[in-house]
């Protein structure tokens, strides 16, 4: 049997004009990696039967494995089950297994079942059913006499992954011919992708040469993806991480589904800590992030967001004086809104942010994007100016991130 290759087609006319970001194909293509299946070729095509056919048959011509997303649904449009027909030259049959599961699930819901039902129960002659755990649309799973797969599932995101995990793995797991392939995403914060590259390949001659470094920019940070291929290949994908780590220190703090305010909730539960925090230009952005996680209660006691300094002066206790000596953005006033907010809501640690979020407010001596963030505990009171660029909504979003990598340095320090 013939290596596996894999080509993926998304299908839908939202995801041409930009409407919805194609958060499957990425998903998709990062699990057959992990699987040791290459994706060759991934290809996005509307809502259309002959067009839909054309990206299967485009599939099936460059590897072994085609796998589509989309066009499942009950509508008119959504026709991709009529092109996989068409496809290999077979009819639509519904299936009264899955009709019967579809009636089952809108009657424990108490509703009437839907119109077009029975067009989602359709089954193209030749293909088997994979269950839909999530949803009324099943997956469809086609093998050729020539050994040619193609799988058919929903677009809907949890519903696609749920079949992809659930029914596509175990069987894609089956079949020879794969190469172990071993990946790991290493997350970074505070540190630029120019000093990531240069630090991790200044004795590149440690590394494993086999091992392939990715290095990926993002607002949040640079994220280093680690591919290693063939034997032993987890210990020596755990040996290249060790490297990176050493080269790299706190600048990582975490790998792969990590987030910043996941780690830093963790080190703070960890050590019986809790925050307090003062926000002026991120509007309770930082406070959002934090309390994204479940369980933040027990650590997270509250905030204010004092955009105003009548608000920094009467809530937080910032000095008037210092206020109008420096200025709302500027180190001491950020270490006063730290130090307020510790002491107001009885936290053990005070997180601070006050920065000119832009477009406007800028001048010469603080230009659009100067931050500064402010932290204080049973230690003392520190602050750190940042100076980011000039979108509104990129400067908030870096500055939270940066005020929660900054405790989380700290903490790590202390």
């Amino acid at each position: 049997m013939t290596k596996l290759i894999a080509s993926i087609v998304t299908v839908g006319e939202e995801l041409l004009i930009g409407q919805v970001l194609d958060t499957n194909a990425a998903y998709l293509a990062a699990e057959l990696t992990r699987l040791g299946i290459p994706v060759v070729r991934s290809l996005t095509v509307g809502d259309d039967k002959d067009a839909i056919r054309g990206a299967l048959a485009e599939g099936m011509e460059h590897g072994r494995l085609t796998v589509l997303t989309g066009g499942l649904g009950p509508t008119p449009d959504d026709v991709s089950r009529e092109a996989a027909a068409a496809l290999i030259g077979s009819n639509l049959s519904v299936d009264a297994d899955v009709l019967a599961a579809i009636k089952r699930r809108f009657a424990l819901l108490g509703r009437d079942v839907p119109a077009g039902s029975e067009r989602v129960a359709s089954v193209p002659d030749g293909f088997e059913v994979l269950p839909n755990s999530r949803g009324t649309a099943p997956g469809l799973w086609y093998e050729g006499d020539t050994g040619s797969i193609v799988v058919l599932m929903p677009g809907v995101p949890h519903e696609m992954r749920a079949i992809f995990c659930e029914h596509v793995i175990p069987r894609i797991r089956e079949l020879s011919g794969r190469t172990a392939i071993e990946q790991r995403t290493l997350l970074t914060a505070g540190i630029g992708e120019t000093t990531v590259q240069r630090q991790i390949e200044a004795e590149s001659h440690l590394l494993d040469p086999d091992v392939v470094v990715a290095y990926l920019p993002r607002l949040h940070g640079v994220r280093i993806r680690l591919t290693v291929t063939g034997e032993e290949a987890s210990a020596r994908l755990d040996a290249a991480e060790r490297y990176v780590r050493v080269k790299l220190g706190a600048a990582v703090y975490g790998c792969d589904d990590d987030t910043l305010e996941g780690v830093v909730g963790h080190l703070l539960k960890w050590r019986g800590l809790t925050v307090a925090v003062a926000e002026s230009c991120t509007g309770g952005l930082i406070l959002d992030k934090l309390t994204n996680i479940s369980g933040s209660s027990s650590y997270v006691m509250g905030g204010v967001v004092a955009y105003s300094n009548v608000v920094k002066q009467h809530q937080l206790g910032v000095d008037g004086d210092t206020l109008e000596q420096f200025g709302a953005v500027s180190e001491p006033v950020a270490m006063q809104m730290a130090e307020g907010v510790r002491a107001r809501l009885g936290s053990d640690l005070g997180l601070s942010v006050t920065g000119i979020a832009g477009p406007s407010g800028g001048t010469e001596e603080k230009p659009v994007g100067t931050v500064w963030i402010g932290y204080a505990d049973d230690h003392g009171t520190w602050a750190v100016k940042h100076q980011f660029g000039r979108g509104r909504r990129r400067n908030k979003e870096k500055s939270a991130i940066a005020a929660i990598d900054f405790m989380r340095q700290i903490l790590l320090q202390s």
